[in-house]
């Protein structure tokens, strides 16, 4: 019995991986930039990118982390990766760290949500099939 099962879970693997494997992606390219909040860098920011006009077969939104300088580098399907050419609207959050280790960003927007719906973002960008280093963002919360 035990290896009935274990053929089993060999086979679920084997189509779970044969797949994920067939999914096909949409190329993507590098993008960098920097996000400054009253003039300062903002660590630990996170930035989004919404496609424009928007899809409803789009799966995935491409993010990004600001690092201690401000900077960052975009991700849609893997670490640093990019993203798909396109038009894109822009939305941020800073959240708070939160949790046991204060490793985890759930704890309040510190931009107050002023930033955080790309339906009424000011902040447009289009990502062409090269890499791109986009001007900095510069968001006013005062």
């Amino acid at each position: 019995m035990m290896l009935f099962y274990r053929s089993v879970m060999i086979l679920l693997m084997i189509f779970f991986f044969v797949g994920c494997g067939s999914q096909k992606r949409l190329p993507t390219f590098p993008v960098t930039g920097k996000v400054l909040v009253n003039g300062k860098p903002a660590a630990d920011l996170f930035v989004y990118f919404h496609s424009t006009p928007k899809k409803n077969d789009q799966s995935f939104i491409p993010y990004a982390q600001t690092d201690e300088n401000g900077d960052f580098k975009f991700n849609t399907f893997t670490s640093g990766d990019g993203v798909p050419a396109g038009d894109f609207l822009v939305a941020f959050e800073w959240r708070e760290k939160s949790g046991a280790f204060k490793n985890q960003f759930q704890g309040p927007d510190r931009l107050k949500g002023k930033f955080s719906k790309p339906e009424s973002s000011s902040f447009k960008v289009t990502i062409t099939n090269e890499s791109t280093i986009l001007e900095p963002f510069e968001l006013k919360t005062k």
